[in-house]
């Protein structure tokens, strides 16, 4: 007689903790943007600053791509990571630009002050984390391959998505 085995617990179980991480990163996504539209007093700088979130997302699904990884619950938390850490990215450019015009500066001189006057921050805070995940994505020391998928997510991310947001950002407030 021959046994069949199934999976069907262990599949609906990872099944259902994937939905639940979905259902996290939009909420994640919702109340990013809530706190920012109360921070900036605005509906338009906070819609702006989310288009940062899938340039930083398609860099993720292409570093694990390119280094074999398959899209998990691991890698699912360093997507939600992710969102938060690249979204800083467009607060630092997009608060400048607005404290330049308030100052009484025009559009396209603030757009091009900001660019100048961002860049060294914003690429040093990413860098900081792109280092700071770099040991666990290349595999050193103990437990790092759980959470190498993860890794590599937010290195990809943040790796296109600061270079797109360094010129979709300016081009979007223009």
């Amino acid at each position: 007689a021959g046994y069949t085995y199934e999976m069907a617990g262990e599949d609906a179980t990872i099944s259902s903790a994937m939905d639940d991480m979905i259902l996290m990163l939009l909420l994640a996504l919702v109340f990013m943007y809530l706190i920012m539209v109360a921070q900036f007093q605005s509906l338009l700088s906070p819609f702006i600053i989310m288009f940062c979130i899938p340039l930083a997302f398609t860099g993720g699904f292409i570093a694990l791509f390119i280094t074999g990884n398959e899209l998990g619950i691991i890698s699912m938390l360093g997507f939600i990571m992710l969102a938060g850490l690249i979204v800083n990215n467009g607060i630092v450019l997009i608060d400048y630009i607005n404290q330049a015009r308030r100052e009484g500066m025009s559009k396209h001189e603030a757009i091009i002050d900001a660019g100048r006057t961002r860049l060294r921050p914003i690429l040093m805070t990413a860098m900081t984390t792109i280092l700071a995940m770099f040991t666990s994505a290349i595999g050193i020391g103990d437990g790092s391959d759980m959470i190498k998928p993860m890794a590599i997510a937010i290195i990809g991310g943040l790796v296109y998505g600061t270079i797109r947001t360094l010129i979709v950002i300016p081009c979007i407030y223009d």
